[in-house]
């Protein structure tokens, strides 16, 4: 069995802390604290989870908190009433704005003819919405906090679902988008453009499905193809496309070597049916489920992003097992090995188990956050003007007038169960706050990658 020469191993380790660190910048710090200011579709949503499972898969060396701070229904005047009681008390270093669904009262856009007071009230709506936006922006920084300030998720005017369309109210979103990079740029902050790709994706896929949307079939809220495609506009004005991590041997008799990108790599022998050799990798792969095969389908996220390459050249014409850490992860003949193999797409390695039980710990996280959010819901949205004593029995009551109120409302169902849930969670909330620390404490002490043992050995028999 061939080793590798101690030379040639310490010049190895240091071209491997070089790519290492290529590879660990970040757009966030260790111990930031990100909020995730917005409507429902923060609220509710799932664009946060994904980021939230991005940043522990491919940076496990920083512990970072995200805070969904969504409010259904809500808009950029109601964010700034509840800023400080909502926001603050996470002390937050960075705070996402997405708003705009809401405060242009999508009721106020129809197919047909507008009359003068609608369009009145349409400007009135944009005026206000871009007075409010501004104050949270300047609100933002004079709290020291950096801004983030994501222009609104479409609204899809454009697909032939049989939903009714408040026609035009994407382009007053658009208008919204282009007061958001205004904003930016006169706080020089970092503007992303949700609006613009999304309405590009619809575009391009109506014209082979009138029926294909990216949003529900309210036309207002994303769903999980829709948060994908928000989490994929995020991530790439954060992060520069990067592999997870790469490992390419060269088998050559006289040139035997192993180059790697963002891992170290340790104890590497070559022998004519076994090149085996200890890793470090400095991250996981991005786990992908069958609900993301549409969204993956509609991004370049797994070609930029989720790269997990392993390459092995001037190997014989034979086929090859690949082992990691005694798990046979597949068979593969030499051209595919010359060619690559991308092992995020591999369930079976330890890297990626390790990275579906972060995943698992992600979507509880957001799970719990959102049980949560409902008591803040109702707080804010039904409870903002009771004056009256802190007695369940009194809170029931002014609710009830306020449910009797909308009765026959297309959103009465929501509204009930939301105001139901705020009590059967409100005994519950100390409860939920520590199982939300518990997740995260267990997210940030699960994220780091593991040293494996990885063995390419020259199978026995053809490959059925």
């Amino acid at each position: 069995m061939r080793h590798f020469s101690f030379f040639y191993i310490f010049f190895f380790f240091y071209l491997n802390t070089i790519y290492a660190q290529e590879n660990q910048t970040s757009f966030f710090k260790n111990g930031d604290v990100i909020c995730f200011l917005g409507d429902s579709i923060t609220h509710g949503g799932q664009y946060h989870e994904f980021l939230q499972l991005f940043y522990a898969t491919r940076h496990p060396s920083l512990n970072l908190s995200f805070h969904n701070c969504g409010i259904s229904g809500d808009n950029a005047s109601g964010m700034l009433a509840r800023f400080e009681e909502d926001v603050m008390k996470h002390k937050p270093t960075h705070v996402f704005l997405m708003t705009g669904m809401n405060d242009v009262s999508r009721t106020l856009y129809f197919e047909g003819k507008a009359s003068d007071k609608t369009l009145k009230q349409r400007v009135n709506a944009l005026a206000n919405y871009k007075r409010n936006t501004t104050l949270l922006a300047e609100k933002i920084i004079e709290n020291g906090i950096i801004p983030i300030l994501l222009t609104p998720s479409i609204y899809d005017q454009y697909s032939k679902i049989e939903k009714e369309n408040n026609l035009g109210c994407n382009d007053a979103l658009i208008e919204c988008s282009n007061h958001i990079k205004k904003l930016g740029e006169k706080h020089d902050a970092l503007v992303i453009d949700l609006n613009t790709p999304m309405k590009s994706i619809m575009k391009r896929e109506l014209k082979k499905d009138s029926l294909f949307t990216i949003i529900g079939n309210d036309r207002v809220h994303p769903g999980t193809t829709g948060h994908f495609i928000m989490f994929c506009e995020i991530i790439s004005k954060l992060e520069a496309p990067v592999v997870v991590s790469k490992i390419a041997i060269d088998a050559n008799q006289d040139e035997q070597e192993i180059r790697v990108q963002n891992l170290s790599l340790q104890n590497a022998q070559f022998s004519d049916s076994l090149i085996s050799f200890q890793t470090l990798e400095m991250s996981l792969p991005f786990p992908l489920g069958r609900n993301l095969n549409e969204a993956l389908s509609l991004t370049a996220f797994k070609e930029l992003y989720n790269q997990q390459l392993f390459q092995a050249e001037g190997l014989p014409n034979k086929n090859y097992d690949l082992y990691i850490d005694n798990q046979h992860i597949g068979t593969f003949d030499a051209y595919d090995l010359k060619n690559g193999i991308n092992l995020s797409q591999y369930k079976n390695t330890p890297q990626y188990i390790q990275a579906q039980e972060i995943k698992r710990l992600c979507t509880a996280y957001r799970q719990t956050q959102y049980q949560r959010r409902t008591v803040a819901f109702i707080r804010h949205s039904y409870l903002n003007d009771y004056t009256g004593p802190e007695e369940i029995s009194l809170k029931h009551k002014h609710l009830a007038k306020k449910l009797k109120r909308i009765e026959g409302k297309p959103y009465y169902d929501y509204i009930k169960r939301s105001m139901d849930s705020y009590f059967e969670t409100l005994p519950k909330i100390d409860s939920l706050e520590k199982r939300k620390r518990q997740l995260l404490e267990q997210i940030n002490s699960i994220h780091t990658p593991k040293m494996q043992q990885w063995k390419l050995i020259k199978s026995p028999s053809p490959r059925i």
